[in-house]
């Protein structure tokens, strides 16, 4: 949520909704609101801060627990730990993704503007060889054939997929996470790591010989980061 308030003269109303923010996103990934919201604050004591020009105010205010909930502040502490950790890793997901697409879509860019170069050969080569490596990291991070809500039903989820939907089931519990939820964690954690570290290996192996061919002839490099300012992309 923007922590801005409207600036306008007179009376202006904010609406905290009292969560962290969400997870990092990826273009195309379709998953329920609730699996890709910010964990949930627990009940206790809260600054807010406003400032306005050269002045700046602070009040206190509490966050009460719903007097219906069985549930400890112990019980929500530890599932606020545990929701923050999926919701990082999750980021660390998808910033992954987004460097694979990147990288994929630079290569191609790359290619059109050597291809009448004598060095296009020799890319057009290490640049197959780099795209067959991330299709299949990809593949395991990310179900690339669902396209709508409907499809998310219809193949098999992936490990974003698993891991959303482990934070979905840990923003509905009123409870501390059991046991079986913590080794899941670990066990996705460990299944994305594996992914995260061979597309490094990618990185560091045929996209920077990609790289070195192009700087050979004077021509700008592949960069390897999760988002890329397309409007400076094509200058």
């Amino acid at each position: 949520q923007d922590p801005n308030a409207p600036n306008e003269a007179g009376l202006n109303r904010f609406v905290w909704n009292m969560r962290y923010p969400d997870p990092k996103k990826v273009d195309g990934y379709v998953a329920s609101e609730g699996a890709m919201s910010g964990p949930v604050i627990v009940p206790g004591t809260y600054q807010l801060r406003l400032t306005a020009g050269d002045t700046s105010l602070v009040e206190t205010f509490e966050v009460q627990k719903d007097p219906r909930l069985s549930a400890t502040q112990a019980d929500l502490e530890a599932r606020l730990a545990l929701h923050l950790k999926i919701r990082d890793k999750l980021s660390e997901t998808h910033d992954t993704i987004n460097t694979l697409r990147n990288v994929r879509r630079q290569i191609d860019e790359w290619l059109k503007l050597t291809s009448e170069q004598p060095v296009h050969e020799s890319l057009e080569r290490l640049g197959k060889s780099i795209k067959e490596q991330l299709k299949p990291i990809e593949e395991e991070l990310i179900q690339t054939k669902a396209k709508t809500r409907q499809d998310t039903m219809n193949y098999p989820a992936r490990l974003n997929g698993k891991l959303a939907g482990l934070a979905y089931v840990i923003a509905g519990a009123q409870a501390a996470p059991t046991r079986q939820t913590y080794e899941l964690f670990e066990d996705l954690s460990q299944r994305i790591d594996v992914q995260v570290q061979r597309l490094k290996e990618v990185l560091d192996g045929d996209v920077a010989a990609f790289n070195a061919l192009l700087r050979e002839h004077n021509v700008p490099g592949v960069i390897p980061v999760a988002t890329l300012d397309r409007r400076n992309e094509k200058k």
